[in-house]
């Protein structure tokens, strides 16, 4: 019998994006949209059973959702994760993980290249909440181990970092976490659920900004964090305690979404690896952090543990920022905007944006110098971004004189 035939075969990842594990019943083909925040029950003890369902009873909104769990189900599916978990924000479900995970006097592990908002959520918590917190440099991971202690709960990375593109070697990371008795935590945004499996790797929870290739249109704010069910019981407590739960649109908006992620991943991350590759030629770019490119110092790692391509994401060093903001400007058809993982291109300096809480010295010590330029690069034809990019690049040239 050819394999395909196989009725009990699992489906692939691309089929999970549309269609989800179940088989189809008649009737609506996505998930409807209930607008309703509060729920009634048949009886006092029909409502207190919701209640106790959590995440997955029909009780107050706050707690537990519908359709925003018929979101969930679906990125828990795509994942192969035994829940997910739906926030208003990248920067709300993230929070969740280490209000849920964290106490006070309690020890985490970072990576000083994480994204501008983690660390600053993590500073906020030393400040506030009694956390203990070290930074470790993505680039040195032999040094990792003497940053853990005995009350080191967490160690959080990225994979792909934003913005400097390092690599984790994630198997290697959980085999430490565990063996000092923490949970690894990634954040797997730049990656995206198709490009990279952290739980099958060994992590604990995934995390992203589903604001980012999740969602892919720029026109939603939420965060999702995915894994085994009990560690994301202290998140849903956490969500409850603090209100970070999403709302119903957006999650039908991300159901929706999910059944494009494939196509536009695949096409993200084939145009940011022809970028990069230009890029890497052109005599005015001092520097290109992509791990697509054979001489990133991750690139081995990641064609091991990267699918569909090697993110979205393309940083470039040029002269200093005078050049680097001549060159932004200078675009016509990349965007300037913040974000990434949608269908347009957008183009930043992330010393001033996604980093602009940091220090100087700080962002010198994550390798993120004034004249880098962080390219989100989205589906357009990518003969067209690079004409846009060549073009600008020689402008900045011509004015520099």
């Amino acid at each position: 019998m050819p394999r395909d035939s196989n009725p009990d075969r699992p489906r692939r990842a691309s089929t999970r994006a549309v269609h989800g594990t179940a088989r189809r019943a008649a009737g609506a083909m996505s998930s409807p949209i209930v607008h309703s925040a509060t729920f009634t029950a048949s009886s006092h003890a029909a409502m207190l059973h919701e209640l106790e369902l959590g995440a997955a009873g029909d009780f107050y909104q706050r707690l537990g959702h519908p359709t925003i769990r018929a979101a969930e189900q679906r990125l828990a599916e795509l994942e192969g994760a035994e829940g997910a978990l739906l926030f208003a924000s990248g920067m709300a479900a993230i929070s969740s993980v280490l209000f849920g995970h964290l106490r006070a006097g309690e020890h985490v592990v970072a990576l000083s290249q994480c994204y501008g908002g983690t660390i600053e959520a993590l500073q906020w918590g030393v400040e506030r909440l009694g956390w203990r917190c070290t930074f470790v440099d993505a680039r040195e991971p032999d040094g990792w181990e003497a940053a853990l202690r005995p009350d080191t709960r967490i160690l959080h990375v990225e994979s792909p970092t934003n913005p400097t593109l390092c690599i984790v070697d994630i198997r290697r990371a959980a085999e430490l976490a565990h063996r000092r008795g923490a949970l690894l935590t990634v954040d797997n945004t730049f990656a995206s659920p198709l490009g990279q499996h952290p739980l099958e790797l060994g992590a604990d929870l995934a995390i992203y900004s589903a604001t980012k290739s999740i969602g892919g249109h720029s026109d939603l704010l939420a965060g999702v964090v995915l894994g085994a069910a009990g560690k994301l019981e202290p998140l849903w407590r956490a969500r409850h305690v603090f209100g970070g739960t999403s709302d119903p649109t957006t999650a039908w908006l991300i159901e929706r979404s999910l059944k494009t992620l494939p196509m536009r991943v695949a096409a993200s991350n084939a145009n940011a690896l022809a970028l990069a590759e230009r890029l890497a030629r052109h005599p005015d770019v001092v520097r290109v952090h992509y791990p697509g490119l054979p001489g990133h110092p991750g690139h081995d790692v990641a064609r091991r543990q990267m699918a569909l391509g090697f993110g979205p994401v393309v940083s470039m060093e040029l002269r200093d920022q005078e050049q680097a903001q001549a060159v932004v400007d200078g675009l016509e058809l990349f965007g300037i905007g913040p974000s990434l993982g949608g269908v347009e291109s957008l183009a930043s300096l992330p010393g001033f944006t996604s980093h602009r809480m940091l220090t100087a010295v700080e962002r010198r010590a994550a390798g993120i110098g004034d004249g880098m330029i962080r390219l989100a690069v989205g589906i357009e034809d990518v003969d067209d971004l690079w004409a846009d990019l060549e073009r600008s690049l020689l402008r900045s040239r011509v004015a520099a004189g």
